[in-house]
């Protein structure tokens, strides 16, 4: 063997990348310039590594709807040619239907491996937890190179997270450290956030989203934005970092960034009692947003005194929407129908009824004579029905009846 050749080799085998030599070394000799190395085809500027034994095995852990674009991202992926990525295999828990809580199917995220044939594994049960947990086995796979973590529910203790040869990685719908917590979309819409984003973290043997930061993407929040629409959009964008991040492991784990403890907040839950309407405190643009934000969950909701009867239930309220001042004040009094034909002003009580003909929809008085618009009910036990409906059926007084 050359000098030269040794040399040449030792030169590739140190670069910052890695990849494959073309099969490739063209033979150094009299028709070859002895210092000319010609590269396989399967190189990319990407930084990919082709190589057979680069390959990973990558285990994926998720639930809900959030984690599904993320998995069709990885096996898009894997089916590339010269994917890096060999194998994925998903945890998954089953999902409860309305027949019996015993009675379980198969959850939007295993019916996707499934239509795939990748193998599933259960997740932890709610009464045993990972105690009662094994961890999954196959007769194939020794270790997997990568554990990844979407929307899981299940916080993975060190004991998993070391398994994996390479590291447990998890996706976050935020801009971490900012919204740490179970509930990013609904703080960023609720708190009318200009932007919002995506973060690749690695687990933290000790909290919840606290690992270092291996890649972040932001993102601009588009107008008026429900839970859905977010989450959709921003699935999608993590579906694209984490396989970057894959691809890319060692240099994004080089440039891994430790989260600055003084930007830390918080997104916890919002639980059903936080969604009953503050008609006297809130603005309209306030009990709208968290409409959009937690809707999805809990819809908003208020009391509803029955006539005659001194019961009030309660009546969850729909398509909700604000109603411009402007539009307010240019409609006329004819649009409202009350008995003295009067529109809502600054002097009604919040919470007072005002039903709108011409959009065949309840104005709600909030806060600082705000109106919220409402294109649905439903009172507990009942149907939902429209707000017309409402109107004529439940002895609905515009202008004098109120929601509590």
């Amino acid at each position: 063997m050359s000098s030269s050749f040794v040399k040449e080799l030792a030169r590739y085998r140190t670069a910052t990348f890695t990849h494959r030599i073309g099969a490739g070394l063209e033979r150094i000799g009299s028709a070859v310039a002895p210092r000319k190395l010609i590269l396989s085809r399967s190189f990319t500027l990407s930084g990919r590594s082709c190589l057979e034994n680069n390959k990973v095995k990558v285990l994926f852990f998720g639930s809900d709807s959030f984690s599904v674009p993320h998995l069709e991202a990885l096996i898009a992926e894997k089916e590339k040619p010269g994917s890096i990525i060999e194998r994925i295999d998903v945890v998954s828990p089953k999902e409860r239907t309305n027949k019996s809580k015993r009675d379980a199917e198969d959850s939007p995220l295993t019916m996707l491996a499934k239509a795939h044939n990748l193998k599933t594994f259960p997740s932890p049960d709610r009464k045993g937890g990972f105690e009662k947990w094994t961890f999954p086995e196959d007769e194939v796979v020794k270790a997997w190179d990568f554990g990844v973590v979407v929307s899981f529910g299940w916080f993975l203790p060190n004991d998993v997270i070391t398994r994996f040869k390479k590291a447990g990685i998890n996706v976050h719908p935020s801009l971490l450290p900012k919204y740490r917590g179970s509930a990013p979309l609904q703080r960023a819409i609720l708190n009318q956030d200009k932007t919002t984003g995506v973060t690749v973290q690695l687990l933290d043997p000790n909290e919840f989203d606290a690992g270092k930061i291996l890649a972040q993407v932001e993102v601009g929040m588009p107008e008026n934005s429900t839970y859905r629409s977010l989450e959709s959009l921003l699935a999608k964008k993590g579906g694209q970092l984490i396989v970057d991040v894959i691809n890319n492991y060692d240099e994004r784990r080089r440039d891994a960034k430790m989260q600055d403890p003084s930007k830390v907040t918080k997104a916890n839950k919002i639980s059903r009692e936080a969604c009953k309407a503050q008609w006297a405190t809130w603005d309209a643009s306030r009990t709208e947003r968290l409409h959009r934000a937690n809707g999805f969950r809990y819809p908003i909701t208020a009391g509803w005194g029955v006539r005659n009867t001194g019961r009030v239930l309660t009546i969850s309220l729909f398509d909700l929407f604000c109603v411009p001042e402007s539009s307010v004040a240019s409609t006329s009094s004819s649009g409202y129908t009350t008995d003295d034909g009067a529109a809502p002003s600054m002097a009604s009580a919040p919470g007072t009824i005002y039903y709108h003909q011409p959009s065949e929809s309840l104005h709600v008085v909030c806060a600082n004579g705000s109106l919220l618009g409402v294109k649905a009910v439903q009172l507990e036990g009942k149907s939902k029905v429209s707000a017309k409906d409402f109107f004529n059926g439940y002895h609905v007084k515009s202008g004098t009846s109120r929601f509590e």
